[in-house]
């Protein structure tokens, strides 16, 4: 009875509650365009009304072309799922402004716009319903064959081997399935959505890292041809990006390919550690030899493969190439890379022994 009581004033004083977003007195469309999705974040500023006065993000610049997919990355509190949650306007900015393909996101219907940008969260919220439900609440009109060729993109295959196949009923937030197939079912259902723009604040964060990797081959099929922000942790899932934008206090202190600030920004390297050694105490993976720090980069671990950078030039050269760690979940590279000591060099555009850490430190972590 108590209980009941408390719940039913809780849900009256949400109910009565004034919502901060509402629709503008004369809202406008987005245009139909051939190539959509250009994001433009323009001077923006923002502060959260409980913030004490303290800025988030400050005179905060950014533009992304239609097709092209940017990871934000930068340490805790520097502003980068701020940045996602003001182009769906869950917020409104304190200056500046936010625009989706020419288009100041005030100016839409609040529903027009969320139509129009698709999110997969680090915890992916399942309703106790069909797998078939689940997927099409993107779109409840779509069709079995348009839900399940989402599933497809998805990588789901797992849902042919489910007691019910599409029937089967996953109980409350998805509870019958793992991690990873239920991040697979939530970009089902960004597939499905089909926005201008596909946000990904932390896609894998909760996903085991050794099955990271059938989770962003799904995510690279759901980013193919569409504007994509992707706010990641793990060095292989920012890979899958564009290009890179380094954010720390709020502000765009670097950009360029993972590659490239790999090579030149300490401070990228510098927040690649931190993420990665507090991932692996969060998932309890902080034994000797795994997250061990050595000469202030845990990449030691991993060892060092060369990429490159920029792709083919016009003239038909080679892009640059540079060192680069190899992500985890791909054994074998650090041997591979070790197996030639003493072959590695240091010139311009190349992580050197004060950058990283020397071939003997990698070969000793990689045989503990």
């Amino acid at each position: 009875g108590q209980r009941s009581a408390a719940a039913g004033v809780r849900i009256a004083e949400i109910l009565s509650t004034a919502p901060q977003i509402v629709r503008p007195p004369k809202p406008l469309t987005l245009p139909d365009l051939t190539h959509r999705g250009l994001v433009t974040f323009d001077h923006v500023s923002f502060e959260y009304e409980d913030g004490g006065g303290q800025a988030v993000l400050h005179d905060f610049s950014l533009a992304i072309e239609p097709g092209e997919s940017v990871a934000l990355v930068g340490p805790t509190g520097s502003g980068k799922s701020t940045v996602a949650n003001l182009l769906p306007r869950f917020y409104d900015v304190t200056a500046g402004s936010v625009r989706l393909d020419g288009v100041d996101v005030r100016d839409l219907r609040p529903q027009d716009l969320r139509r129009e940008v698709g999110l997969v969260f680090e915890e992916t919220f399942l309703f106790n319903a069909t797998v078939r439900d689940n997927i099409a609440f993107a779109n409840p009109n779509a069709s079995p064959e348009e839900v399940e060729r989402a599933a497809a993109l998805a990588g789901a295959d797992f849902i042919e081997d489910l007691p019910r196949g599409f029937r089967t009923e996953i109980g409350e937030r998805g509870f019958s399935l793992s991690g990873g197939q239920r991040q697979r079912i939530a970009i089902a259902r960004a597939i499905l959505a089909d926005p201008r723009v596909l946000i990904l604040d932390d896609a894998t964060s909760a996903v085991d890292p050794t099955k990271e990797h059938e989770i962003r081959d799904a995510l690279g099929e759901a980013m193919r041809s569409r504007t994509t922000i992707v706010i990641a942790h793990r060095p292989a899932t920012i890979a899958l990006a564009d290009r890179v934008v380094l954010l720390d206090q709020g502000r765009v202190v670097a950009e360029g390919t993972h590659g490239e600030l790999l090579a030149t920004s300490a401070r990228y390297r510098e927040v690649l550690t931190e993420q990665e050694q507090q991932g692996c105490v969060d998932q309890g993976r902080d034994e000797p030899g795994v997250c061990r720090v050595l000469g202030g980069a845990q990449f030691a671990l991993r060892g060092l493969r060369e990429i490159q950078v920029g792709g083919p030039g016009k003239d038909g050269t080679e892009g640059q190439k540079i060192a680069s760690p190899v992500g985890l979940g791909q054994p074998g590279r650090a041997e591979e890379q070790n197996s030639h000591p003493g072959q590695g060099h240091a010139g311009p555009g190349h992580l050197g022994p004060s950058d990283s850490f020397s071939q003997k430190s990698a070969t000793e972590v990689d045989h503990e």
